[in-house]
């Protein structure tokens, strides 16, 4: 990027870099206030006219990226855009009222969106005595290449450390209430194929939306009786499929007085289209009705997100089934998944939600070594598919809840390790989802146990199962990670109690491990007293009759965990019993 100078019309660059410390500055001085739109706008803008697309920057882009309009967008009846791009140019002004004159200065003119750069006042042109003042700008030039790229980095670092420390605060300290909805897996009627893959997903998919809004925790406990326990809301339903077309009915009721306070019944279509778009009016209507009974700010509210609608209803099948494949990955259910999710992307290239899921069935493939395709190299066949995978849904489904999880799981335990890169996507996945116990419990376990960073991602962990009254095993991994690296037979007793010993790779191991301990520090003879937890380690033997230890080894090498938390884990396979070289595999 270039400027004339001030001296006679010769061109000279404009860096990048210092206009990066340009916008450093202005988020410190704290003229952008308290909502992040602003400091969400100022980015956008700045990371358009420096990648060379300032000439898409419209009213319309903008309402789409960064402030999650859907593309039915009309400036004449939202004034989002125009409102927000005048308190930017605003907040701009006061900045370089007072700021530093060797600045570069960004300018919003009116009636425009793009901004302008120039040097600041205080930039000099070419100098008349080049040597001694050009080496003086080359040191001075260094300086900054290494100096700017670090300050940036820490204001990235503790942008991140906020987010992450903002979504493991107790809900009940938050800036507003925080309304707790509990969503049952919805029901499916009819004869229908993959009615009941359209249901769970339905359910899913407007319970991740809910979860969308800062003033929203979702959770999904096993039955109504047991979300009255923590919940504010229930929100259950049905999908029919009746005379060729499908219905849907939504109840939404509240605790503790268990009243109905909406409900719905709605004709659907026989179309991917029509039922999402049924999703989109259903989430409006909820949001609309819990907002209005509990006066929350507009600022708070947000617009659903625009999902690919052109696939049909096998297709939407197809992908629905994600999630009923997540909560429990089965073998039967891979096989189909994978096959019909490689036929959605070939179809339908553009579909980021079928890439987000294809990434998230070879990742579990790639991760613990479920359900692999058989044939030499299938790991790193499994690696390289998610990658793929994940690089297009990130292209096409940006903000997506299944996008970012992929993401972030690639980024941390994929073969090219980029720990940053994971916190970024961490951060925007905690930043888009604040109050949803799943993205909340793998950010919380990538930070502890692959970063060694065990209090933020324990904290985070705990904020999970806090709003989750029924969590899964794998929300439990972390802390029982924790407890075998101590000394403490209690704690690890304690640990692994709510894990699942028929649950993932991982889950069956800690158990094994727990138990081979456990049974070591016991007492020898008929009278000695049971070992802590009996009820959640009995069900499995000692270690030595569970798997083969080299396998074991190679397993939790293969985990990418932080080198103490690894050598905890070799060391106490190593103190189990010795395994005969015939002993069954770890399935």
């Amino acid at each position: 990027m270039t400027y004339p100078s001030r001296e006679g019309g010769a061109v000279v660059p404009l860096r990048h870099e210092a206009v990066l410390e340009a916008v450093a500055a202005i988020r410190a001085a704290g003229v952008l206030g308290r909502s992040p739109r602003r400091a969400r706008l100022l980015d956008y803008l700045i990371d358009r006219e420096l990648s060379g697309h300032g000439e898409d920057i419209k009213p319309h882009a903008i309402a789409v990226e960064v402030f999650d309009r859907d593309q039915r967008f009309d400036p004449g009846r939202d004034s989002i855009v125009r409102t927000e791009i005048g308190r930017l140019r605003e907040a701009l002004a006061r900045f370089y009222a007072l700021a530093d004159p060797e600045l570069p200065v960004i300018e919003i003119p009116r009636g425009s969106c793009r901004p302008t750069l120039r040097p600041g006042p205080g930039e000099s042109g070419p100098p008349p005595s080049p040597w001694p003042r050009r080496l003086v700008a080359l040191a001075g030039l260094a300086m900054l290449i290494v100096i700017v790229p670090m300050l940036w980095q820490a204001h990235v670092r503790h942008a991140q450390e906020r987010v992450f420390a903002a979504a493991a605060r107790p809900i009940e300290e938050a800036p507003y209430r925080v309304l707790r909805v509990a969503v049952l897996p919805f029901r499916a009627e009819g004869r229908l194929a993959g009615i009941e893959d359209l249901a769970y997903g339905f359910g899913a998919e407007i319970a991740t939306d809910l979860a969308a809004h800062p003033w929203i925790a979702t959770s999904a406990p096993r039955d109504a009786a047991r979300a009255a326990e923590t919940a504010d809301y229930l929100l259950r339903g049905r999908l029919m499929w009746r005379r060729d077309t499908l219905l849907a009915q939504l109840e939404l009721i509240s605790f503790p007085g268990r009243r109905t306070v909406w409900t719905t019944f709605q004709r659907v279509g026989d179309s991917a289209g029509a039922l999402q778009e049924t999703e989109r009016t259903v989430l409006g209507q909820i949001v609309r009705r819990l907002g209005a009974a509990h006066r929350v700010s507009p600022e708070l509210m947000r617009a659903p997100p625009q999902r690919y609608a052109e696939s049909d209803l096998p297709d939407l099948s197809c992908l629905m089934g994600i999630h009923r494949y997540l909560a429990a990955p089965a073998a039967p259910s891979h096989a189909a998944l994978s096959s019909c999710l490689g036929r959605v992307v070939d179809s339908h290239p553009r579909y980021g939600e079928a890439w987000a899921a294809l990434a998230l069935l070879r990742l579990d493939e790639a991760r613990f070594g479920r359900n692999l395709r058989s044939g030499p190299g299938a790991v790193a066949s499994a690696w390289g598919d998610a990658a793929r995978a994940t690089s297009q849904a990130l292209r096409l489904a940006p903000q997506g809840l299944m996008t970012l999880h992929a993401a972030a799981g690639l980024a941390l335990e994929g073969p090219g390790r980029d720990t940053e890169a994971f916190q970024a996507h961490a951060a925007r996945l905690l930043e888009l989802y604040p109050h949803h116990p799943p993205s909340l419990a793998l950010v919380g376990s990538g930070l502890a146990a692959h970063e060694g960073r065990w209090d933020e991602g324990l904290a985070l962990v705990a904020q999970a199962l806090r709003l989750e009254p029924d969590a899964p095993g794998r929300f439990h991994v972390a802390p029982a990670l924790k407890a075998l690296m101590g000394a403490d037979d209690a704690a690890v007793s304690a640990a692994v109690a709510s894990l699942d010993p028929a649950g993932s790779r991982i889950e069956r191991l800690l158990v094994a491990l727990a138990r081979a301990r456990l049974s070591a520090g016991a007492p020898a003879g008929p009278s000695a007293a049971p070992a802590p937890n009996a009820t959640a380690t009995d069900a499995l033997p000692v270690l030595a009759g569970t798997f083969d230890r080299a396998e074991a080894e190679a397993f939790v090498r293969g985990r990418r965990y932080t080198p103490g938390l690894e050598t905890a884990l070799l060391r106490q396979i190593a103190a189990a019993d010795p395994v005969p070289a015939t002993t069954a595999a770890l399935p």
